[in-house]
């Protein structure tokens, strides 16, 4: 037999915005952006990966970062959940460094061991488990997460199956034999406690199987301790009838590749050569790495990938969140802005991204217009409702403001005057562009608000000075929607009247949460009278 094979050698899985999960992964979960390189079968597209300090086999999570992917739908046959080893006494100090950075994360105990679940900007499911047999952390040199509290590695991953025997048949041939279960959870391990050595099924026979885009994981791959042990587990699994590639090489490690019976996509991929292999570990992650055969391409590959900065180079640490939309970037689409009449400022949703947003413009644009989107930092604006007591939602909130304001300064800086920019919005996008512009009164090109009002709680009075000198402002809005009140919007538009706004609304009632094209078209409508 093979060596025992003992757990998790990586995880890839797809982001859409690459400067995006670059921060996230090294600002908010703290690891190491361990390389910097391309898809060796895209090599148009970079590949992150990011771990330990060292880059430890069992701590890497990769992603092939594809800017216009579409978000996938998980269903069976996918690995639902990606999670996170921390100590115990860790669970606290996660829970209140996720919500600092806006991100809400939901606490519960599984097997025994408290487990926060939340998502990655794209959507990638992750859990942090405060786990007893954490082990020592290989602390990222980069991170300002204290080494006593920092993400060890893997706990390991859940699929989402839409059957049992066969895929258990396939671990069990793999040395992973069940430890537990839990209602439709069934948990195994392989021998030892190795990083990433759990693998929990999830039996959901009731879901379809899902489909594969940003936020979906790609494959997981298992550890071999070298290139002779992989070839002979390569053997032991073509002798169940899998479907097995021939040994690729990935560079970094070298890999078999073969989908368990239940549609996961599995890998094994061996320990060596490992990380160091081009570059000093004093230096990992710091410059663009190409595997042989690519060099003699790399100035057209360099010219292909969008430039990315990496935030928070060797030794520097990352200072208290209270200004955590400011390095944020922006989105653009349509006119340059010193050739453009018009500047439409697009604030996308909670969840959302400025690439979504983006979507609308095009049923909006001609050559004339600008259309900007800043980001969001961790895909929301604030962290709880627009209608929660202003102070909950500090900083993020002023945060966000400061961000719309820095946005409209490109347009006036660019020479686009403020009554030829617009504000326009999604839900918390739209509660923020109608709020900013309560609190910078004049005259705009335009105010959108699609499904959103001004911020603030059911009992604060919404009254705010100034003059809007017959800026066009339309709310729009289902009813009833989930997330704005109907009342809420109707209180907007009345405050923006007072204000001297030229105020349009329209209710849909029963319109879920959503952009109709009769909404699209009527701001089309004001934003082409601009011209």
């Amino acid at each position: 037999m093979p060596k025992p094979i003992v757990g998790l050698h990586h995880v890839t899985a797809i982001a859409s915005d690459p400067q995006r999960n670059l921060d996230f992964y090294t600002q908010v979960l703290g690891l190491r952006f361990v390389k910097r390189t391309v898809n060796f079968d895209d090599p148009g597209t970079y590949h992150f990966y990011f771990g330990d300090d060292a880059g430890s086999p069992g701590t890497i999570l990769t992603f092939f970062s594809w800017p216009r992917a579409t978000r996938g739908s998980l269903g069976v046959g996918e690995t639902s959940a990606t999670a996170f080893s921390i100590p115990s006494a860790s669970v606290n100090f996660w829970e209140k460094r996720l919500a600092e950075t806006g991100i809400k994360a939901e606490r519960a105990v599984r097997l025994e061991e408290e487990v926060l679940s939340f998502a990655d900007p794209d959507g990638v499911r992750l859990e942090i488990v405060g786990h007893a047999d954490a082990g020592e952390a290989k602390a990222p040199r980069t991170s300002d997460v204290a080494a006593e509290h920092a993400i060890r590695g893997f706990f390991g991953v859940t699929l989402c199956e839409g059957g049992y025997e066969r895929t258990v048949a396939v671990l069990a041939t793999m040395g992973f034999r069940k430890i537990g279960e839990e209602g439709n959870r069934f948990r195994f391990a392989a021998e030892g406690s190795a990083l990433g050595n759990h693998i929990d099924l999830l039996i959901q026979p009731q879901l379809i199987h899902g489909r594969i885009g940003a936020g979906s994981v790609h494959h997981i791959a298992f550890r071999a301790a070298d290139d002779a042990s992989q070839l002979e587990w390569r053997a032991v699994l073509a002798a169940t009838s899998l479907d097995v590639t021939p040994v690729l090489d990935r560079t970094y490690f070298h890999s078999i590749y073969f989908r368990e019976p239940g549609g996961v996509l599995f890998e094994i991929a061996t320990d060596p050569p490992g990380f160091a292999l081009d570059e000093p570990i004093e230096s990992l992650g710091q410059a663009l790495k190409l595997p042989p055969w690519l060099e003699n391409q790399r100035s057209r590959v360099e010219r292909l990938l969008p430039p990315i900065r990496l935030n928070h180079p060797q030794g520097e640490k990352r200072d208290p969140v209270i200004d955590p939309h400011h390095d944020q970037p922006v989105r653009s689409m349509g006119a340059a802005l010193n050739q453009a009449a018009v500047a439409v400022i697009m604030l996308h949703g909670r969840g959302a991204s400025a690439e979504d947003i983006l979507g609308l413009a095009e049923a909006m644009s001609n050559e004339r217009i600008a259309f900007l989107a800043p980001e969001a930092a961790g895909n929301r604006w604030y962290p709880y409702s627009f209608m929660a007591p202003i102070a909950e939602n500090e900083p993020w909130l002023s945060s966000a403001l400061a961000k719309v304001a820095a946005t409209m300064e490109l347009a006036l800086e660019a020479g686009i005057p403020q009554d030829h920019i617009v504000l326009c919005g999604f839900s918390q996008g739209a509660c923020m562009a109608t709020e900013f512009a309560a609190r910078n009164p004049g005259r705009y090109g335009a105010l959108i608000a699609f499904t959103g009002g001004l911020i603030g709680p059911p009992d604060m009075d919404l009254h705010h000075p100034g003059n809007f000198a017959g800026t066009p402002a339309l709310f729009s809005s289902g009813d009833p929607d989930p997330h704005v009140p109907w009342s809420r919007v109707l209180e907007s538009a009345e405050q923006f009247t007072r204000m001297g706004a030229d105020v349009h609304t329209q209710r849909y009632p029963g319109r879920p949460h959503t952009v109709l094209p009769q909404e699209v078209k009527a701001a089309r409508d004001l934003i082409f009278a601009l011209f």
